[in-house]
């Protein structure tokens, strides 16, 4: 049975170092993704996570348990990111790249298919800066509302509003592609 992210914490404060490589491992992938969206090169993202873990570590103490450890880690990355590159607003590139999967048997159903996926992707390119993360985070990363709200240091009602109004300018975006 695998341990839970507060299990491994608590193995890490008593001396346990294999249990942060466990961590990292489990964490690593999601750290490494907003490195790119503020960074764009694999290289800078990779260097990047790198420094979210080794803060991370550094400050293990201060978490409390009391929250999503994951919550907990993605605002030292994301406080890591705004602190560093302020300024920059994080552009979230590429942020569906899961693509809808192509089953359609026919030529013309998996053009059309292809063409909707990429209609996706680029309404999720143009949303603003703060619709963006908490879309990615609940939709494709499955945080909750006060886990996101905990990341990101916002009010759990502020972040449902971003969720709500990316979710309508998504909508009409997608409603002028159908109308075409």
């Amino acid at each position: 049975m695998e341990a839970d992210d507060n299990e491994l914490v608590r193995r890490v404060l008593d001396g346990d170092l294999a249990a942060y490589r466990t961590i990292v491992e489990r964490h690593q992938g999601r750290i490494f993704y907003i490195g790119l969206k503020f960074l764009h090169g694999n290289e800078d993202a990779e260097d990047f996570a790198q420094e979210v873990f080794l803060r991370a570590f550094e400050r293990l103490g201060s978490y409390r348990g009391s929250g999503s450890f994951a919550a907990w880690l993605y605002r030292v990355a994301f406080n890591l990111a705004v602190n560093r590159y302020r300024g920059g607003r994080p552009a979230m590139v590429e942020l569906a790249e899961e693509t809808l999967p192509d089953t359609a048997p026919h030529t013309e159903e998996r053009l059309l298919s292809r063409e909707s996926a990429e209609r996706v992707r680029e309404a999720l390119q143009e949303l603003p800066g703060r619709y963006a993360i908490v879309v990615k985070m609940h939709f494709f990363d499955e945080l909750s509302y006060p886990e996101i709200a905990e990341a990101l240091d916002l009010p759990v009602n502020t972040v449902k509003s971003h969720v709500f109004r990316a979710k309508a300018i998504l909508r009409a975006r997608l409603e002028r592609f159908m109308e075409d």
